[in-house]
């Protein structure tokens, strides 16, 4: 081609003329000078006179003709709106060419060579384009430079603008300012890659309001692996877009919710263990009064068993809450299923024989093994259990049974618990496991509980790698829960049963400070343990239980560490200094439950040992225990 250029330098425009390939002179500014007949026949079959001629250089072009440089890539040419893409070669003539015709023109620096375009012929482009301005969307072309090439009618539509603004880099000019920068690091970057991208972002519309649209552009090579640019698709998002900003606002309100939810039911069960403490250690000072008057007795055991059903209330809502906020603790150990259920089931027998109800067991001939808690794995199983017995209209039977299932992915044992019950109706089935769902509303006065225990089982079937599914015929036809759970090998040897005697409180008497704000929980502990003979003082501030331990010198310290406001290590660091010389244990009481963080943060100022309210009489005989076996 160089050769050619050269040629027609020499021969002038007579040889120009004759050139059998298509061929336009051109000027250092891109007009086109002169079309020889190979050019008018290419573009418009002969017919166009070479003075309507219009030659449209891409932008890369034009970069090459201000620097006098050779290209080659794809431009367009044509008349009025009737321009049509081609390949073109553009060389540098060296010096102007004298022209001598009808333009009377002069001056042309440049040969443009001209030929269809392998991919994107004449008619292939013009039915392409006239698809895509039919489109439903906005469709956009850009080159190997980057540089818009063209976009269809609906994006001159959609943002009033015209095809020559839009070319080269306009169209940022109608993107959101605040969305720009990060467009173009996306678009750059994917262009150097040549990999596909996607990409949202604020277009403004014709009538000034700005609207986001969803961008996808693709890499467009020719049949021959040439890279040719990018060809993309833009579509109206601004609906979707403001329904996803409206849910995400509603999904961080209902976190906020949950979250003052969680809050809540702790701060309840708090305000619950307060006055539940001293109720059931009274009952427990009652038990050694009630040998010399019944009826003390017959009343002792009316308190324990209503302090026993709030209790098991209030743990509900603290392990529901915990588990839920991810605060629970697993003591995990190989432990053998059917020894959980068999467990659980011991302490439902009672409940289940009083409401009529007949329990079926199956069990395998070989134990199954899961990795648990057996204590929250058993709490599961009630719950189950429990469910299964007050949803029973009438006395009938609860199947349970344990199986070992062997699957695809791994090996699982399920606890089934089947019941010939009210059953489960198509539509509340999907939200039988949710906090708080009652199934049969019109009833739920009538039933115990406060609708946690499907909740809480599931959690915990959760946080052991398993899960718990539900499923019912219908109303009337019972229901069946299964909770499934991975198996793990038999342990090569048993450890034994892990439960201790109930340790008993030393004959040994001591001298015991209580620090508590509540005045019958302090009551209550002093009867306690002066029935066991220990002298006991109590105080309901910690400077108040500094001035008694400074002249009463204690043995062993009880301290409430439930307000938010105490901080333990203020405490202790005065009281220990006060009672320098002599042994003293110091336990913390919390009416909170047992939160790790506050247990980690009682041991770490000091505390000998961490109890939770309400504090049981063994418990306090094991406190009292503990100190005697290390003063020994």
């Amino acid at each position: 081609m160089q050769d050619c250029a050269q040629t027609l330098h020499a021969l002038g425009p007579t040889l120009f003329e004759r050139l059998p390939q298509a061929a336009l002179l051109v000027d250092a500014q891109g007009h086109v000078l002169a079309a020889n007949r190979a050019a008018q026949a290419l573009v418009r079959g002969g017919d166009l006179p070479s003075d309507l001629l219009r030659f449209v250089p891409s932008l890369a072009m034009g970069r090459a003709l201000d620097a006098g440089e050779e290209w080659s890539g794809e431009v367009q040419v044509g008349s009025g709106d009737g321009v049509r893409p081609f390949d073109a070669q553009l060389l540098q003539l060296g010096v102007q060419v004298p022209l001598q015709d009808s333009q009377g023109a002069d001056g042309a620096r440049f040969i443009c060579l001209l030929q269809p375009s392998p991919v994107r012929g004449r008619d292939g482009e013009r039915d392409f384009r006239s698809m895509a301005d039919a489109a439903p969307v906005m469709i956009w072309l850009a080159g190997p430079d980057r540089w818009c090439e063209w976009v269809n009618k609906p994006w001159l539509q959609f943002t009033g603008t015209t095809l020559d603004e839009e070319r080269g880099n306009g169209w940022t000019q109608v993107v959101h300012p605040e969305d720009l920068e990060r467009c173009m690091g996306i678009y750059s970057t994917s262009f150097h890659a040549r990999q596909p991208f996607v990409m949202d972002y604020r277009l403004r519309r014709h009538d000034g309001i700005y609207r986001w649209v969803l961008d996808n552009g693709v890499p467009h090579t020719s049949g021959d692996g040439r890279f040719l640019g990018y060809v993309g698709s833009c579509v109206d998002i601004h609906e979707r877009k403001e329904l996803e900003e409206r849910l995400a606002e509603r999904t961080q309100a209902m976190r906020l919710s949950d979250r003052r939810q969680g809050e809540f039911l702790a701060l309840l069960s708090h305000e619950l263990r307060n006055p539940l403490a001293p109720i059931a250690n009274a009952a427990s000072v009652l038990r050694t009064m009630e040998a010399e008057n019944p009826t003390i007795g017959r009343l002792r055991e009316i308190v324990e068993r209503q302090v026993t059903r709030l209790r098991r209330l209030i743990d509900d809502l603290v392990d529901v809450t915990r588990v839920a906020q991810g605060q629970i603790t697993l003591i995990k150990e190989p432990v053998a299923i059917d020894t959980v259920v068999r467990g659980a089931l011991d302490g439902l027998r009672t409940k289940l024989s009083a409401a009529g109800h007949t329990l079926k067991t199956e069990f395998p001939k070989e134990p199954a093994w899961v990795d648990g808690d057996a204590l929250r794995l058993a709490q599961a199983v009630s719950a189950i259990v429990y469910n299964a017995s007050i949803f029973s209209r009438d006395p009938g039977e609860i199947l349970v049974s344990v199986q070992a299932r062997c699957g695809e992915a791994r090996d699982q044992v399920q606890v089934r618990v089947k019941d010939r019950g009210q059953g489960i109706s198509a539509d509340f089935l999907p939200h039988v496991f949710e906090l708080f769902a009652r199934h049969d509303a019109g009833t739920a006065a009538r039933r115990p509980g406060l609708g946690v225990g499907l909740t809480l089982a599931r959690r915990i079937a959760m946080l052991h790698g398993g899960d718990i599914s539900a499923s019912s015929d219908g109303p009337g036809l019972g229901a069946e829960f299964v909770i499934s759970l991975p198996q793990v090998a038999s342990p090569a040897a048993t450890t034994g049963s892990r439960q201790k005697p109930l340790v008993m409180v030393p004959e040994d008497t001591y001298r015991v400070l209580v620090i508590d704000p509540d005045p019958e929980t302090r009551d209550v502990l002093r009867l306690q343990m002066e029935l066991w003979g220990h002298e006991v003082q109590t105080a309901p501030t910690p400077e108040a239980g500094l001035r008694i331990a400074r002249s009463t010198r204690p043995q062993i310290v009880l301290c409430d560490i439930s307000h938010p406001d105490f901080e333990a290590a203020e405490l202790l660091e005065p009281l220990r200094s006060s009672l320098v010389g002599m042994p003293v244990f110091f336990a913390a009481l919390n009416a909170r439950g047992r939160h790790d963080d506050d247990e980690a943060r009682a041991l770490e100022a000091g505390f000998d040992a961490y109890l939770v309210k309400p504090l049981r009489p063994e418990n306090l005989g094991r406190l009292i225990h503990a100190f005697a076996t290390r003063t020994t």
